[in-house]
């Protein structure tokens, strides 16, 4: 085989290679694409809060400003809040509905200075344990599975027996709804 005969199969070998490598190669893109996304209330979101129908969510949850707000001294009561050394049960204060396409798992986590008596579990439990954490994945309970138009009305219990009064329970709850896997 001639000189110029390896050096023209060398040649083919690495156009060949470079044609390759260089057509699948790139270091970025930029794309636009249509894209809509807009917040709405908490009563019209993917994840819906609405006070519960009853005389518990009448009195102690209200949308304002488009966001669910809880006070457990009620709205039209001259109460100022629970009892200390004593344990308060106040059924169906909330719902949170799945209004998206897919399965979801909700929790709550509750902030504040005290936020380890107050409890937040699935209504239909109708006697939590003080220990079992309700919707509340910090505080030993779990997460409850909605599936897509599914509702979850929600409970408080607050145990304050080790608690005094006048002091701040909790001043914020956060709703997580995590997609899952299915």
């Amino acid at each position: 085989m001639g000189r110029k005969t390896r050096l023209f199969g060398l040649l083919a070998i690495f156009a060949a290679v470079s044609l390759v490598t260089a057509t699948g190669a790139f270091t970025s893109v930029e794309a636009s694409r249509t894209a809509t996304v807009n917040v709405a209330g908490d009563g019209s979101a993917l994840l819906a809060m609405d006070p519960a129908e009853g005389p518990n969510g009448d009195e102690y949850a209200r949308i304002s400003n488009g966001e669910l707000e809880i006070n457990l001294a009620g709205y039209t009561s001259s109460a100022t809040g629970v009892n200390p050394n004593a344990t308060t049960d106040v059924q169906s204060v909330f719902v949170i509905t799945n209004q998206g396409s897919q399965e979801v798992e909700v929790s709550i986590n509750d902030s504040g200075d005290n936020p380890d008596v107050v409890t937040f579990y699935n209504a239909s439990d109708q006697t939590p344990s003080a220990s079992d954490g309700g919707l509340e994945p910090d505080e030993g309970g779990t997460a409850y599975t909605l599936t897509p138009g599914e509702s979850v009305t929600v409970s408080i219990k607050v145990d304050t027996t080790n608690i005094g009064a006048n002091e701040n329970l909790i001043r914020q709850i956060t709703v997580t709804a995590q997609a899952t896997t299915n």
